[in-house]
């Protein structure tokens, strides 16, 4: 007999939503089995029901050993839900924007703190996409999935979910961008634009830099180191590389720019050494107050990624 697994961060999606239905729309959108245990994949859409306005997609838990971005996600989204009971501007403005998530892409891998899927693939090594010189073993290989960056043979069903999510959601905007939550790399946080693939300009990298000016002119003092993912390593099969691909291939004038927020797990180890013999400590601040402020320290770019692409004609 199958049962769904029980999965807190699900749960809190659920009442986050129910705490503002009228705005807050949840979706299963597929299940991964298991032996008899589903593990189902949920997205959820927030404000106008309209996917060609601008749209920002919220995305966590590609690796679910890196627990932290899809807690990072929910604690923004319930902030955003606590606000839309009173805030009437809030409420407003969700009427010319939206955004779009799945705050737990692999839900076995979150269940069993394990960074890939059930099937050990390593979900951002999974895409057809070839990389130029690819670093060995940790830029994707299909050795044995007994080894980590397992690339797979074929789409995984978490993968084809979350690209199906975002041509579906993202790619009829006329700007939208996608930010994707992970950690475990550097002592500092990280906002790395694509290629994963090359290190090559990536095709919108002159919006991508005005988006980049404007945030610093805004933030002068914010906490980002702000570069290519390429600039540390080359990857195949980096799902954010194959979903800008199919973008370009519909040749719409639309702009979508995908970003991996790569949160700086080496200075929670380095701060507290101990961490360093827990494989969830590597990924995930365990002090409370490094927690606490991990989960506030990405409101404020949240909320400028939404303010820009709503706002783009003014910049």
């Amino acid at each position: 007999m199958t049962k769904y697994v029980d999965i807190p961060e699900i749960n809190e999606l659920f009442y986050i939503a129910d705490l503002k239905p009228d705005f807050f729309k949840v979706i299963k959108l597929n299940e991964v089995q298991v032996g008899e245990t589903l593990y189902p994949i949920y997205g959820l859409k927030i404000g106008a029901d309209d996917p060609k306005l601008p749209t920002l997609g919220l995305f966590g838990g590609v690796h679910g050993l890196e627990r932290i971005g899809s807690q990072v996600i929910i604690s923004y989204l319930s902030t955003l839900a606590e606000r839309l009971q009173w805030d009437q501007d809030l409420r407003d403005e969700f009427k010319t924007r939206r955004i779009v998530a799945i705050p737990i892409v692999n839900p076995w891998g979150i269940k069993t703190l394990s960074r890939s899927n059930a099937n050990g693939v390593d979900l951002m090594r999974n895409a057809p996409v070839e990389a130029d010189n690819a670093t060995f073993l940790v830029g994707g290989h299909r050795i044995s999935n007994h080894l980590p960056w397992y690339r797979g043979k074929s789409l995984e069903v978490e993968s084809s979910t979350l690209i199906d999510f975002v041509k579906a959601e993202m790619f009829e905007s006329k700007y939208s961008l996608a930010l994707d939550f992970h950690s475990g790399f550097g002592v500092k946080d990280q906002i790395w634009y694509p290629w994963a693939k090359s290190t090559d300009p990536f095709p919108y990298m002159p919006e991508f830099n005005k988006l980049k000016e404007l945030f610093e002119k805004t933030y002068p003092y914010h906490v980002y180191k702000i570069e290519g993912q390429s600039m540390n390593y080359t990857t195949h099969g980096d799902l954010w590389d194959y979903a800008l691909l199919e973008q370009m291939k519909l040749n719409n004038n639309k702009t979508f720019i995908p970003l991996t927020l790569e949160l700086g797990s080496w200075n929670w180890v380095k701060k507290n050494p101990i961490q360093f013999f827990s494989m969830f400590g590597l990924f995930n601040p365990i002090k409370k107050h490094r927690y606490s402020r991990t989960m506030r320290r990405h409101i404020y770019l949240i909320d400028f990624l939404l303010k820009a692409i709503a706002h783009r004609d003014n910049w």
